[in-house]
């Protein structure tokens, strides 16, 4: 792998981490939104629970495909000089989904009773708000389909290198249904996922637009015979099925969160939507710019440069999320009561909301394996790896479900840590899995760098819980703007001083991603100044 392949490698990655840091903030203020406009109004749970099912329909016909299908045997094709052949197998994916989708949304619409039974089992039959939940999603169910569309186009824009286009749709999108949530959630439900429908219309129109120049070869046939589409069928099916595992983990903490008192799934959404932050501002962001440039290794033989994008894929991302699982841990309800609470919020909503986020922090260490391996089980074509681990996952997080319920007074904050333990062990299958799979010897490799990384997690996490009991953090249950600026001010003191305690152990323990870093932003000051 040359410099200049390194570097764009670096630069895709960088602006690929921008827009999804854009797209998490957007997404994670219309999640502050629900928390403040529709939770006071009681109907902050159902309207959670509606989207269950679109986003079901969306995880079993193209999230995994993007990955481990579409981009790879597009991006084949193109390197190839064979495009039109590629979008006959890509054409062809597209055209049975859309098919597929009207099928499955006609199941969910007509059963959408006794689908919410299994999605939201603490709803009965008859009551308020199962009544409720049926309606709203019913009403979102079409959603999916543009949504579908548009993860599609995203896939092929990332074939052709189009990054930008994909990574910053989102952001409109989200900007769309928190203008909604405003408009709509404090008077009705109902309205606000009309809103929210009509967001996904124009941003499958954004994206059409986007994508519609490489649409040249696309036609409405299927070539069910093609070599390339029964390639990239063979690819997508146990993918597919691995996204969906995935999701329908998030469905089963959902359900059982409804088991307990009303605002549970409000609160454990929250706290997850809070650690997945950085998960897709890291992981996922560096997931997708790796997957083309390991595929093309694999692709070529060349297995030394496979293996050095692959271990820096894991490296930066690693020395990212390790310090983040940290401080989330360490700052849970002093981060909750930071980004959700913008009205008033009594001291143990706050301090509930604190336990669920400590409880979900470390799944933002293993997650950030998970995302990885799994687009490097794709990059290698082996996509059944992932899907088995996934089963195994929905077993173990059901099964810790059940006996918390019925063994424990953890109340939903069980959820979260059933899940944990679901990822935990999925992550530890995958990196088992991929070695014998490949001969790469990932943790013996990498033991070294991350016992550095995580001896300078040590250092500043006892910074941070040393400033934690210098500097009192407010803790008023009314809202003021003044006293959120003070929140905003003691928590970026005690972050700051942890960042540099950080950064001095990683440059004394020479990590060398932290050190190139660092020599980074040096470069760049000089070239600002001149000097």
């Amino acid at each position: 792998m040359g410099l200049s392949s390194e570097k764009r490698l670096s630069a895709n990655a960088a602006m690929i981490m921008f827009a999804t840091l854009l797209s998490r903030i957007t997404g994670f203020l219309r999640t502050v939104l629900i928390r403040n406009i529709m939770q006071p109004r009681g109907y902050s749970d159902e309207f959670w629970v509606s989207f269950s099912l679109p986003d079901l329909a969306f995880e079993l016909l193209v999230s995994g495909a993007i990955a481990a299908a579409i981009i790879p045997v597009l991006a084949s094709s193109l390197i190839n000089n064979d495009e039109e052949n590629g979008w006959k197998a890509v054409g062809t994916f597209l055209n049975i989904t859309v098919i597929a989708v009207f099928i499955i949304e006609i199941i969910f619409f007509i059963w959408t009773p006794e689908c919410i039974r299994i999605v939201a089992s603490g709803y009965s039959a008859g009551t308020e708000e199962f009544a409720l939940t049926v309606k709203l999603t019913r009403i979102l169910l079409p959603s999916a389909v543009f949504m579908i569309f548009v993860g599609q186009f995203n896939g092929i824009l990332n074939a052709y290198n189009k990054f930008a286009a994909a990574a910053f749709g989102p952001v409109i999108y989200n900007i769309c249904v928190m203008t909604s949530i405003i408009a709509f959630g404090g008077v009705s439900a109902e309205l606000t996922a009309w809103g929210v429908l009509a967001s996904s219309v124009v941003y499958f129109l954004i994206q059409l637009a986007c994508v519609w120049k490489h649409l040249n070869f696309y036609k409405f046939r299927l070539y069910i015979k093609n070599e390339t589409f029964l390639k990239l069928l063979k690819l997508a099916i146990p993918s597919l099925t691995a996204s969906a595992v995935m999701y329908i983990n998030v469905i089963i903490s959902r359900s059982f969160s409804t088991q307990f008192a009303q605002n549970s799934v409000t609160m454990m959404t929250n706290a997850n939507r809070t650690w997945q932050l950085p998960l897709g501002i890291f992981a996922q962001s560096m997931g997708v710019a790796i997957l083309p440039t390991l595929s093309t290794r694999f692709a070529e033989d060349r297995g030394g440069d496979y293996k050095r994008v692959l271990y820096k894929g894991i490296r930066t991302v690693m020395v990212l999320c390790i310090p983040c699982t940290m401080v989330l841990m360490l700052l849970s309800r002093q981060i909750m009561q930071i980004l959700f609470k913008w009205s008033n919020m009594p001291y143990y909503e706050t301090m509930l909301n604190g336990v669920a986020l400590l409880a979900y922090a470390p799944a933002l260490l293993f997650q950030s394996v998970v995302v990885i391996l799994n687009r490097a089980f794709y990059s290698i074509q082996n996509t059944r790896i992932p899907f088995f681990c996934g089963l195994c996952t929905i077993a173990i997080n059901i099964l810790i479900n059940v006996y918390l319920l019925h063994n424990s007074d953890m109340g939903a904050v069980g959820t979260a840590l059933a899940y944990v333990i679901a990822v935990m062990v999925n992550s530890f299958l995958l990196v088992i899995l991929f070695s014998k799979k490949t001969g790469l010897s990932l943790l013996p490799d990498n033991f070294d760098f991350l016992a550095r990384t995580s001896v300078a997690t040590v250092v500043a996490g006892i910074v941070l819980w040393l400033l934690i009991a210098v500097i009192p953090f407010p803790a008023a249950e009314t809202y003021s703007f003044a006293g959120k600026v003070m929140e905003i001010l003691v928590v970026g003191v005690q972050l700051i001083f942890a960042f540099i305690a950080f950064v001095v152990s990683a440059v004394l323990l020479k990590i060398e991603d932290v050190r190139y870093f660092i020599g980074s932003i040096l470069v760049r000051i000089r070239e600002i100044t001149g000097k």
